[in-house]
């Protein structure tokens, strides 16, 4: 059954999406990440430099994301999926670690942002839709992220549907 390319196939996949039902998020425009980052005691800001996270300095149990502003909305989006990924999966990065642990890092919270911000299981909206060519720049505005992301995100939705035998559907 073609429902079977939207279910989650690793760990980071379906811990994101249990995060997401959790909160009731079944649509894109449900994606709030500052509702969502309130919600775990997270707190955005906007700075002047490279964009961060950190423990709050007046609230205990808090944190804080803190994100350049120079970044455009859409890019703003990606950078707090992508800190508040590491929030959640590792504190951050960890200064003292290796430049081999601080790849995986940075991989794993890019990861994250990618199945929070455009979940597989909210394609099947579109999918059918809107012709091949045309899918990267609706899931961009659909899903307000980068072009260049929401393209990668869906050649890697072909190649789930090729690998699970249901090419004729393209």
């Amino acid at each position: 059954m073609v429902k079977e390319i939207y279910k989650p196939q690793t760990l980071l996949e379906s811990r994101v999406y249990k995060l997401l039902r959790y909160h009731g998020i079944n649509n894109p425009e449900e994606i709030d990440l500052e509702q969502l980052c309130a919600t775990y005691r997270i707190e955005i800001i906007d700075i002047n430099g490279r964009s961060c996270t950190h423990p709050h300095p007046r609230k205990f149990g808090w944190y804080v994301i803190a994100v350049d502003q120079s970044l455009e909305p859409i890019e703003r989006r990606l950078k707090i999926a992508h800190e508040f990924g590491h929030l959640l999966l590792h504190e951050g990065v960890q200064p003292d670690s290796n430049e081999l642990m601080i790849d995986w890092q940075e991989s794993q919270a890019n990861s994250f942002a990618e199945h929070l911000l455009m979940p597989y299981y909210m394609f099947d909206r579109f999918a059918y839709k809107v012709s091949l060519f045309d899918a990267p720049k609706y899931i961009a505005q659909l899903f307000q992220v980068p072009e260049q992301l929401a393209k990668r995100r869906f050649d890697r939705f072909i190649s789930r549907m090729y690998v699970r035998g249901y090419a004729h559907y393209i």
